[in-house]
């Protein structure tokens, strides 16, 4: 019989590796990008890239997506930051509990997560929960991008992008290029779904089996334990008869 050989790790071709580096390149670029926009448009005028579509300007969000919950409590305020680390906490579990194969999911977990993050990071910098950092200087989340195709979308920035970019990568994940896709669409995945079907038909098989041989167990100890209480009966008649007897 051939031996298996054992794969050997390649640091270099690790998926996990090359992801991380892009969560961290992505919260760069939305930082980078942050600073430059809080800084340059202090001087300078809006940016008109394409006139009534796309333009640069800056703009402070204390709120969440297009200006929401901009006048809410501090309580309220506090559980959007709080609910949002957690959230962001729970996709990075999940992405590492992840099969490596399974990978759109994984790029769209790394891409909600790293938009996520960048605008955690403004909410907690400027303590956009506490209304004493409500200055002359405006705070808040950082936004740079005004956008107004088919409708206005309001001012975002590249945090936000990477989010809806996650989102829509989840989408077509769970549709069509997953393991748990509705409609797989490659070989790739349709493989993948059969060996996890394949692995919960085996899970199955073997609690059923488990569950068998504790029945037969207990069936076996049954008459064990009748026979025992019987024996102790009979010993106990037996001494109750000897001391009458002897009496």
């Amino acid at each position: 019989m051939e031996k298996e050989e054992k794969k050997q790790y390649v640091w270099w071709k690790d998926p996990t590796l090359w992801l991380s580096v892009v969560f961290i390149a992505l919260i760069a670029i939305d930082q980078v990008i942050k600073i430059w926009a809080d800084n340059y448009f202090r001087d300078h005028d809006d940016i008109v890239l394409i006139p009534g579509v796309i333009e640069l300007c800056m703009e402070y969000n204390r709120g969440i997506a297009f200006s929401s919950f901009s006048g809410a409590s501090m309580g309220w305020k506090l559980v959007i930051v709080i609910g949002t680390a957690l959230l962001m906490g729970g996709l990075t579990f999940l992405f590492f509990k992840l099969d490596r194969r399974r990978a759109l999911l994984r790029i769209a977990i790394v891409f909600i997560v790293a938009g996520g993050v960048g605008n955690l990071n403004d909410r907690i910098l400027y303590r956009v929960w506490d209304p004493a950092m409500i200055t002359e200087t405006p705070n808040g989340v950082r936004d740079m991008v005004r956008l107004d195709i088919i409708f206005d979308f309001g001012v975002c920035n590249f945090a936000d992008f990477f989010i809806v970019a996650g989102a829509v990568m989840l989408v077509l994940s769970m549709l069509f290029f997953d393991a748990d896709a509705v409609f797989p669409m490659t070989k790739k995945y349709k493989a993948l779904a059969e060996e996890y079907a394949e692995k919960e038909e085996r899970k199955k098989a073997e609690k059923a089996a488990k569950k068998t041989q504790e029945n037969e167990a207990v069936i076996v100890a049954k008459p064990q334990t009748q026979e025992t209480t019987q024996e102790k009966t009979e010993e106990t008649t037996q001494e109750k008869t000897d001391e009458e007897n002897n009496g």
